[in-house]
């Protein structure tokens, strides 16, 4: 087992002090990057910078930096992480990257064991080559579970998250790869133009996975004749929102030109923490409409109001395609096996699967 010798909770308590990485480096003195290898666990701050690290986060350095026992590796926990206990992992950049389990019916990778450290349940080297994919589409298991069953040395995990928490997760260094529905089909550049300016230092490579429609989804028979966007202004609709960033929330936004805080069913209802759940809020009664891609409702036999037809697609920087693991979950998506099984899957559309193009630093 992999020794730590020392554990760093940095990340938590900057996050939690309101600071990003860029101004909390510059206010003690080094760079973003040593402040990334800090948080990571990849380098051990001297006793002058972890005095000041201390000093500027207002706590102790033993609150910052502890011994780390011996059957833990410093690992990088993503939200929620610590409190699940139970975790997916895998190695992202040199970086071991913890992410909650929020089933119990899926095998732990790991469990935390402190701040920013867990004991594996798996052999390192296998979970060294476990693909991380953060993203929406339930496509996203698909090609996940027939990576596994195809190599050996390759594996891959899905990290259910909204575009914009899968973008985060990128940004921050938790994930292989991001998947993103944030543009209508034939918006010009597509995805390019906003990863572009997300990650301008970066070569970054664009995946297509899937087109599908994204709409109102309703009780069968929409009894409430929701018909169009604006019906969601009406006050006896009650409407299953999205977190601020979800690719559902923005088309809500976008059509209604309202704001993710403006007043109304859209930011009064409960949330939903994705296309799966909006369809079973509604068909539990629980709300009357949410938005979600057309598949979700075909699944839970729900009416479907279409709004926008989407491209969802994932993104990774380009570095990463040299791994194997990595390259080999990227061909999948353009071989005729994954095709031919997503193709009987209602409600996507994957003709255009495995198409890439670079979108280089700026």
């Amino acid at each position: 087992m992999i020794v730590a010798q020392v554990r760093s909770d940095l990340r938590r308590l900057r996050t939690a002090s309101g600071l990003s990485q860029s101004e909390l480096a510059q206010c003690v003195g080094v760079s973003r990057q040593a402040l990334i290898a800090i948080e990571s666990g990849r380098q051990v701050p001297s006793t002058a910078l972890a005095l000041h690290l201390a000093r500027a986060l207002r706590c102790s350095v033993e609150d910052l930096f502890t011994l780390a026992s011996r059957d833990a590796i410093p690992a990088a926990l993503a939200p929620g992480a610590r409190e699940a206990g139970r975790v997916a992992v895998g190695r992202v950049d040199g970086v071991w990257a913890a992410h909650p389990l929020a089933s119990g019916a899926l095998p732990a990778d790991g469990l935390v064991t402190g701040p920013s450290e867990i004991e594996v349940l798996i052999e390192p080297r296998r979970l060294s080559r476990n693909v991380l994919v953060a993203g929406c589409a339930p496509l996203i298991g698909v090609v996940a579970g027939r990576l596994g069953m195809r190599y050996r040395d390759a594996c891959a995990t899905w990290i259910p998250a909204s575009s914009g928490g899968a973008l985060a997760l990128l940004e921050d260094g938790l994930v292989h790869l991001a998947g993103l529905h944030l543009v209508d089909v034939d918006a010009p550049g597509g995805h390019a133009p906003l990863i572009r300016a997300r990650f301008p230092d970066r070569s970054n490579t664009i995946v297509g996975m899937t087109r599908w429609r994204q709409g109102i989804v309703t009780a069968p028979g929409n009894p409430l004749d929701i018909r169009a966007a604006d019906d969601l202004r009406r006050p006896d609709v009650r409407f299953a929102r999205r977190e601020a960033g979800a690719g559902a929330q923005r088309l809500v936004e976008r059509l209604l030109a309202v704001s993710s805080d403006e007043a109304g069913p859209w930011s009064l209802g409960p949330l939903a923490s994705g296309h799966g759940e909006v369809g079973r809020l509604v068909r539990w009664g629980v709300v009357d409409a949410g938005i979600a891609i057309e598949s979700v409702a075909l699944s839970e036999g729900l009416h479907f109001v279409p709004l926008a037809e989407e491209r969802f697609d994932l993104v990774v920087p380009s570095a990463r395609l040299d791994l194997p693991h990595v390259a080999r979950f990227v061909e999948l998506l353009g071989q005729r096996a994954f095709r031919d099984e997503a193709a009987r899957v209602p409600g996507y559309d994957v003709s255009a699967a495995g198409h890439a193009e670079t979108v280089e630093a700026v």
